[in-house]
């Protein structure tokens, strides 16, 4: 059966949350069954098949996935998953648990076309793509029995209506989701579905992301990370929470909790960090995720390691949280030497400014003693001409020019003439 008809639309899940660093072209596949063999061997085959394609064109470029960069809550990862979901989609499945194990294991298969990881992995990666694959899932089949009309280019047309006709059939489904249409708008479908946050299409993990990237790499705390995502500025009343379910639901923020520890902690003197007095105040793990926070929490705490841990309350701090606090403290290190430089720069700089006044003053000094000096000559010159013009006057000159009587060596002299 053809599952390409130009008369048919192109909605249907097809879209990633968020933007990405590019677009991970899929080949076309044949919606045949994943196993063909006739043995009944229960093992897929590895290899989808395909009909015209090139492989090496379309599949020569992998990305590596590691928890600690690029992992399964980035966009592109989700992309690939639900790219998957478009190239092998042979029945109506609505959700994980209705796909079998063949179906999955292909979907597994065409995704690791686009992606590779090491091999100590192997276990994580599995399970953390049924997780999102599980998820992306269950958000398209709402996307197709929701947004009604034309069905999706990349699925069978009897697919696409045997998809329709299960929900309108099915009475325990459709209990299921009138009672969820009623949760979402508190008890009554006269009420408007309130905004659960207000960060658009973008994950949690990636919002997080983009703030450590405008921080200088450095992870934002917890709280910042929900408050930011939840809240936004209202004209005359600052920050508020998005919807009643925010205020009501967080605990963080109905009653404060995370505001009075911390209080607490400075009130004692104790220098804790922040992100564990946010897990001391939401109750530590519920069902695996960080209240307030979903699967952002993994940034922050250590995921659980067994089905046991998914609720626990012992803080542990994840890796890269380790690792950003590091960062954070070799910055403020950074920042408080370069404060000392700046502070003995600063003291440099006002010891030279100290000098070079008191050179200056020195200078000053110096010139005006030269100029009382050259006004003092210039007063005698003008005192000597004056003399000198004075005795001009009365027959003689200044300084006297003619000689002097001799001395009588008898003790007398004579008289002078008349």
């Amino acid at each position: 059966m053809s599952c390409t008809r130009g008369r048919r639309g192109s909605r249907g899940g097809g879209r990633g949350r968020g933007g990405g660093r590019g677009q991970i072209t899929p080949f076309v596949a044949n919606h045949s069954s994943p196993n063909s063999d006739e043995d009944g061997d229960d093992e897929p085959n590895e290899q989808p098949q395909q009909t015209n394609v090139n492989m090496d064109a379309s599949c020569s470029r992998t990305m590596e996935l590691h928890p600690d960069t690029l992992w399964f809550d980035d966009s592109d990862v989700t992309r690939a998953i639900t790219l998957s979901f478009q190239q092998y989609f042979n029945e109506p499945w609505r959700n994980w648990t209705e796909t079998d194990k063949d179906t999955r294991q292909q979907w597994f298969n065409l995704f690791k076309r686009s992606f590779t990881w090491r091999p100590e992995l192997e276990a994580l990666a599995r399970r953390s793509f049924a997780i999102k694959a599980a998820k992306r899932l269950k958000d398209m089949h709402y996307d197709l029995t929701t947004k009604r009309g034309v069905g999706p280019l990349w699925m069978p047309e009897d697919v696409y209506e045997q998809l329709l006709k299960r929900c309108e059939e099915d009475e325990a489904f459709k209990k299921r989701s009138e009672q969820a249409k009623k949760n979402k708008r508190g008890g009554s479908l006269s009420n408007k579905v309130e905004p659960g946050h207000c960060q658009g299409s973008e994950s949690t993990n990636e919002y997080a992301k983009r703030m450590a990237k405008e921080n200088g790499g450095i992870l934002p705390k917890a709280a910042d990370v929900y408050l930011r995502t939840h809240s936004k500025e209202e004209p005359g009343k600052g920050k508020q929470l998005v919807g009643s379910k925010a205020s009501k639901s967080c605990t963080v923020c109905k009653a404060g909790e995370y505001d009075k520890k911390m209080a607490e902690y400075k009130d004692k003197g104790i220098d804790k960090d922040p992100n564990e007095v946010y897990f001391e105040a939401v109750g530590g793990r519920k069902k695996g995720l960080i209240p307030c926070l979903g699967s952002a929490g993994d940034l922050y705490y250590e995921k659980p390691s067994s089905r046991a841990d998914k609720s626990s309350n012992t803080y542990t701090p994840s890796l890269l949280s380790q690792l950003s606090a590091r960062l954070e403290q070799s910055q403020q290190q950074h920042e408080s030497e370069r404060a000392e430089w700046e502070r003995q720069r600063a003291e440099w700089e006002r010891e030279r400014l100290e000098v070079e006044k008191e050179r200056y003053q020195k200078e000053q000094a110096q010139q005006e003693e030269v100029r009382k000096i050259s006004e003092y000559l210039v007063e005698m010159q003008k005192t000597i001409q004056g003399l000198s013009q004075m005795f001009s006057q009365c027959g003689g000159s200044f300084p006297f020019t003619h000689p002097r009587d001799p001395p009588d060596s008898t003790g007398g002299g004579a008289p002078c003439a008349s």
